[in-house]
């Protein structure tokens, strides 16, 4: 029983945190996109509105408020896994491909919780840094535009580093598809 609870929790962890930062990677561009389409001016964030940079600003604080808060789900989803990773260790069959599969599957975890954790300690910093800098300035171009290229640059790092995330979680999933566990096997659809 607590092999079956293991799975449910380790699935469910798995499948949310990859529902997550599919749905941002998906939905920046859009968003980016959308905003820009339609010039927005915010006039109590900057006077000026040279070569659409609100639509870019709103843009990119719209995608990271979404990023501030995928991190706690990442975050908690990871926490989840580790134990549950942690777990399967004790239950999975531990010869051949299944041995392989497990070693593989926790190097992929452990790379996305890398991602996950540099992303958050010290791109978003950073990005949110030059942004505020930038609003702050918006009226000097000499200091605003050099923060504005730092604050894109910072961004689309981040998504980047989403694209890798998805990935990892995506080779987690197929590797995870025939957990064989002692005495009970469980294969990814049935």
């Amino acid at each position: 029983m607590l092999q079956l609870i293991t799975q449910v929790f380790y699935w469910l962890a798995l499948a949310t945190w990859f529902g997550g930062v599919l749905s941002i990677v998906v939905a920046a561009p859009i968003i980016f996109r959308t905003v820009n389409e339609y010039h927005p001016t915010l006039p109590a964030v900057l006077s000026v509105n040279l070569e659409n940079q609100h639509g870019t600003l709103l843009a990119g604080s719209i995608v990271g408020n979404l990023v501030r808060t995928l991190v706690t789900v990442e975050l908690l989803c990871a926490a989840v896994m580790f134990a549950t990773i942690l777990a399967q260790w004790f239950f999975i069959d531990r010869t051949g491909a299944s041995l392989i599969s497990a070693v593989l599957r926790s190097a992929l975890f452990v790379a996305a919780v890398g991602l996950v954790l540099y992303d958050w300690r010290f791109v978003w910093p950073r990005a949110w840094k030059y942004r505020q800098e930038y609003i702050d300035h918006a009226d000097e171009p000499d200091i605003a535009n050099p923060a504005k290229e730092q604050f894109d640059r910072f961004q689309a790092e981040s998504v980047m580093i989403l694209q890798i995330i998805l990935f990892l979680l995506l080779g987690m999933i197929l590797f995870s598809a025939g957990i064989q566990t002692r005495g009970i096997t469980y294969t990814f659809g049935q």
